[in-house]
């Protein structure tokens, strides 16, 4: 009897928390903290995050559902975020970042890798490209776009926190550009909706 109670106790957090997400993302919060003890990287560099695709990640297609890419797409953020020093200028600044818009455009079904870069950054958000790439053939299966909101800072705060000295963004990308009108559009509509 005692050793089922062991084995409920043991079971119970996986049965009412999501225990692989959370140590999933410690895990990569501290390979990202090496990594920056080791050398920091710019705002504007590359940063890749390595996956491989798990049993937990399959759908009924048997490769990643569609719905574990934007997981995979949070964990890359946050290793973004604390390699390049945007967590510590936050903190810093006492500003927080939320995700305020995201599309995804599937290509083909992905079996591992995810690169991403920082794009542009306007007076609210940070603006974040992430590529889904398989290594087998380099194949881009899916490209993200996610809008990062600042609260309670701006991104040009953050960024001449982290450099030291302002630091003008990168021009937007006409896809950038387009996607943003069409989130200002899709808001004005639902603004007339209350």
């Amino acid at each position: 009897m005692a050793t089922v109670w062991l084995l409920v106790a043991l079971l119970a957090p996986f049965a009412f928390f999501d225990v692989w997400y959370f140590l999933n993302g410690f895990i990569t919060w501290m390979v990202a903290r090496l990594q920056k003890t080791i050398r920091k990287k710019g705002v504007l560099e590359d940063v890749v995050t390595y996956g491989l695709v798990t049993t937990t990640d399959l759908g009924f297609g048997f490769h990643k559902n569609n719905a574990r890419f934007s997981r995979k797409c949070d964990f890359a953020r946050f290793q973004l975020s604390e390699s390049t020093g945007i967590w510590d200028s936050l903190a810093k600044l006492g500003g927080v970042t939320t995700v305020g818009a995201s599309t995804i455009r599937f290509r083909r079904s992905l079996q591992f890798l995810e690169p991403f870069r920082v794009l542009c950054w306007d007076d609210k958000a940070f603006y974040v490209e992430q590529r889904l790439e398989s290594l087998r053939d380099n194949f881009i299966c899916a490209i993200v776009y996610c809008k990062q909101t600042m609260i309670r800072t701006s991104p040009s705060k953050v960024v001449e926190t982290m450099c030291g000295e302002p630091m003008a963004s990168p021009e937007f990308p006409s896809e950038i550009t387009t996607w943003i009108e069409m989130n200002n559009i899709s808001s004005e509509n639902l603004r007339k909706c209350l």
